[in-house]
């Protein structure tokens, strides 16, 4: 079981100056939220704040899993995965080392056939061992979504996560979001792109917050 709720939650880097405040939502297991808005509109802000990368101005944001409520900061490293353009891939490592210095950092046990298999869903097999500095920006950000897979998250929080991706990277990315979903997670985006939209079963648009419910294949 698994819950994410946000109440009154606003965000101001200059006091005074809000990105956006009076937000006010629930996610329950297997949603799907797109976060949509023109550029700062706050769609990265409010995805950290989701999954407990940056702490509200004001309100609260609460996640639950089992019977345990948590804040997202204590629960960040082993029931959240985050993809974003803000993380940074160490480069002279290869992806394999990532997945094994993350699992490592994470204090989990290495599964290293659940490793294989996303490596393969996202087709990465075959730059296993290659170093990241190596790689396209589209590999790269693969490693990114695979390395926020690894230890099967609970949430999932993904910023602009197929904008460098190609056709088939996509249709990768859809495969293990509709896997994320069908487990029971929950999945919030930020993004403008029609095709992640479809991916979600309810759209919030900024910076008015209007929530409206969508047709999705997750949920």
């Amino acid at each position: 079981m698994i819950t994410l709720e946000a109440h009154g939650v606003g965000k101001a880097y200059v006091p005074g100056q809000w990105v956006f405040r009076g937000l006010t939502l629930r996610l329950e297991a297997g949603s799907a939220m797109a976060i949509v808005g023109p550029n700062g509109a706050g769609k990265t802000t409010l995805i950290k704040l989701l999954c407990g990368l940056a702490v509200p101005t004001e309100g609260e944001v609460r996640v639950r899993i089992g019977r345990r409520w948590y804040r997202p900061q204590e629960c960040l490293w082993w029931g959240i995965g985050v993809v974003g353009p803000f993380l940074r891939l160490y480069e002279e490592f290869t992806p394999w080392e990532l997945f094994q210095l993350s699992a490592s950092l994470r204090g989990g046990r290495w599964d290293r056939q659940f490793a294989q298999w996303i490596a393969q869903e996202l087709g990465l097999s075959s730059a296993l061992h290659r170093q990241i500095a190596e790689l396209s920006s589209g590999m790269q950000q693969r490693v990114r979504i695979a390395l926020a897979f690894l230890h099967r998250p609970m949430l999932l929080a993904v910023d602009e996560v197929t904008a460098t991706l190609d056709t088939g990277g996509i249709a990768a990315v859809e495969r293990v979001v509709r896997w994320h979903c069908a487990r029971g997670g929950i999945l919030f985006a930020a993004t403008n792109a029609e095709h992640e939209q479809r991916w979600c079963t309810r759209l919030l648009e900024l910076p008015s917050l209007t929530e409206r419910t969508l047709s999705s294949c997750c949920g």
